[in-house]
């Protein structure tokens, strides 16, 4: 019960920040921002078929495949991966009007303060990368989520591999 309040209490905080850096007013959008973020939906489908790409209210969310990303213990992306982010980045390169928060996150193993770092460094990496095939770093912010969200067990070493994960969410940017 108690992580179950810390991990619901971590997606407000997460919606909070989300709210302050976008300055999103979802009562005040278009329909051209939807359409916007409409048409940036499908061609992220499009060109991450590997990927899980989808629509929450004003927002993409985009979650890579487990085990492509990152190595136990590892803040470096795999080399394999590299050549989708590009593409990825491309995308988001061609969709200025949005920005870009990249939640890192790790499976249960080592100590929180450990964790902490870990999925800190894990964004920041990422952020590095697409700042590397030219995504503007204004445009893109990073938050370290631990261990703190799993989506997968972490009893065992596929759902750990699963928990070793950068998230992206994408949100128009009201004041383009």
């Amino acid at each position: 019960m108690k992580k179950m309040l810390l991990t619901s209490r971590c997606w407000l905080y997460a919606v909070a920040v989300l709210a302050l850096l976008t300055s999103c007013a979802s009562s005040k959008k278009s329909t051209s921002s939807q359409q916007y973020m409409n048409k940036q939906y499908k061609e992220l489908k499009n060109v991450l078929n590997e990927a899980e790409v989808s629509i929450i209210k004003d927002s993409l969310k985009v979650i890579f495949p487990n085990n492509v990303l990152f190595a136990s213990s590892s803040d470096q992306l795999r080399d394999e991966i590299k050549p989708t982010f590009s593409h990825f980045a491309d995308v988001l390169n061609k969709y200025d009007k949005t920005k870009i928060l990249i939640t890192g996150h790790t499976d249960n193993t080592g100590t929180a303060a450990y964790n902490r770092e870990l999925s800190e460094r894990r964004a920041e990496s990422t952020k590095r990368l697409l700042g590397q095939y030219q995504v503007n770093n204004d445009r893109m912010f990073t938050w370290g989520q631990s261990d703190r969200d799993p989506i997968a067990t972490n009893d065992t070493e596929a759902g750990k591999a699963k928990n070793r994960r950068v998230e992206f969410v994408i949100l128009y940017d009201v004041k383009q």
